[in-house]
């Protein structure tokens, strides 16, 4: 097996490439190969960016394509000219609304794959929560121990229905 480190840089006991939900950067994304007969993709990008085309997008029984940047309302948008703070999209409850109903349109999911452009944030939050979502609390606590996973804790707290 692969040799994967957690957050106390010790080995990992587990491949993340099999878990039943997993967050992936689009550049590895674009051409995985998700396990089981029916997997869904959950691809995030930036308002107004396009996703990078699929290899093989019929391995996946249903894609979802969502827009928000990864940004909090307390981000300090240094930097940034008023224009580009303004036309920012902030991740809402009808973004949560529409993955978790994506998710529950699917009567059986082998995996779900989440992605963003790094694979880090926005992709690893929606991740977590759809563990908890599912019930899927030995994921959820795998998911946890991924050191490349910081979620975004907007898109966390609201995905839960709370408030931010």
């Amino acid at each position: 097996m692969a040799n994967y480190i957690n957050e106390k840089r010790r080995e990992i006991d587990f491949d993340p490439y099999t878990l039943p939900i997993i967050a992936l950067p689009e550049v590895i994304a674009t051409s995985f190969k998700p396990i089981g007969d029916n997997p869904i993709m959950i691809r995030i990008a930036d308002k107004d960016k396009t996703f990078a085309p699929l290899k093989a997008p019929d391995k996946y029984q249903g894609v979802l394509e969502v827009h928000f940047n990864d940004i909090n309302e307390e981000d300090d948008y240094w930097g940034l000219s008023k224009k580009e703070s303004d036309e920012m999209v902030l991740f809402n409850k009808k973004h949560a609304d529409m993955i978790h109903g994506f998710v529950d349109q699917f009567s059986e999911i082998s995996q779900i794959v989440v992605h963003c452009y790094a694979g880090v944030s926005r992709s690893s939050a929606v991740a977590m929560q759809l563990a908890e979502y599912t019930n899927n609390l030995d994921t959820y606590t795998k998911l946890r121990e991924i050191k490349r996973y910081i979620p975004n804790t907007r898109v966390l707290a609201i995905m839960r229905g709370e408030e931010f």
